[in-house]
């Protein structure tokens, strides 16, 4: 189990700061992305429509954790709790019991190893969260 907090930024989609890593059952290599700089666009959806994105750019390491580097965000406030974290070459899925908010899944699917769509839905809202990476080059350096 993972355990998730979030700054109290009002209702809506945060970013999502993790506080503790589950231990890892598999090893991050066998996980079917490349390492390298990724564009990540998040974008909040309020009734039904989904707003302008947020982009956010991203280093990933060759054997980064998948959990960490691909899961990090989450449609709640308060503190949240990452459950039957459920793991594919391709794919990660997660339930999240959190606070201050309803009860939520989340996934990420990747249709090849340079790009990937996501969502968050809530109990009772519907799909909260739309995201998508794309893989653009190498890093070249650490503060990429």
């Amino acid at each position: 189990m993972m355990k998730l907090s979030l700054p109290s930024l009002g209702i809506g989609v945060m970013t999502l700061a993790m506080t503790a890593a589950a231990p890892v059952h598999a090893d991050a290599g066998d996980f079917g992305a490349m390492p390298g700089l990724w564009k990540i666009q998040v974008r909040h959806v309020a009734h039904g429509k989904a707003g302008a994105p947020e982009v956010h750019w991203h280093c990933v390491d060759e054997g980064a954790d998948p959990w960490t580097t691909f899961a990090a965000w989450t449609p709640a406030e308060g503190e949240c709790t990452a459950t039957d974290q459920q793991r594919r070459s391709t794919s990660l899925a997660w339930k999240l019991t959190c606070k201050a908010a309803p009860a939520a899944s989340a996934r990420v699917d990747f249709d090849s190893a340079k790009h990937y769509t996501g969502s968050v839905t809530a109990e009772g809202r519907g799909e909260v969260t739309q995201v998508e990476g794309d893989r653009y080059a190498a890093c070249t350096s650490p503060q990429d």
